[in-house]
């Protein structure tokens, strides 16, 4: 390809993102592959046992039935997983489409864009949101601690 008397043009680069497609209940959601420092088996650990300072329920998170929460998803930098159902797989995009404007409130703040891919579109997680509730939950665990609980003893007069 030519470009007049500089010389040769450089073609266009596209980028692509390669995101990981889990369920949470019957809905179909994906994170981008480089917020996740790893994929785990879930085995209800706690989150210091896991190593983390907090895991979040994607089912308490979207309000969805108990389902089972299988796989740990391990963000970076660590500090923060989410349990989710099952892991599908990993695709590759070259799009990730801004979110419509149905979608209001704290919903554009959770979901960072829709993917379009063979016959779905579904929302891509907002790997910051998850953190933020991480560490809301892991201060309110520190709160729970600090304030120790004191029984109170009740005598009955006759």
């Amino acid at each position: 390809m030519r470009n007049g008397r500089l010389g040769q043009a450089q073609p266009p680069v596209r980028k692509t993102y390669s995101i990981i497609v889990f369920f949470v209940g019957p809905y179909r959601m994906g994170i981008e592959a480089g917020a996740l420092k790893e994929i785990r088996h879930s085995r209800r650990q706690t989150a210091n046992e896991a190593g983390n300072a907090a895991i979040v329920s994607s089912h308490a998170l979207f309000g969805i039935a108990t389902g089972k929460e299988e796989r740990l998803l391990v963000l970076r930098p660590g500090r923060a997983a989410v349990r989710v159902d099952r892991v599908d797989r990993m695709i590759e995009t070259r799009a990730i489409l801004p979110l419509p404007r149905a979608f209001q409130g704290v919903e554009r703040d959770w979901y960072s864009g829709l993917v379009y891919e063979g016959e779905f579109i579904f929302p891509i997680l907002n790997p910051q949101m998850i953190c933020r509730e991480g560490e809301r939950l892991e201060a309110e665990a520190l709160a729970a601690q600090a304030v120790p609980e004191t029984l109170v003893t009740v005598e009955a007069s006759l």
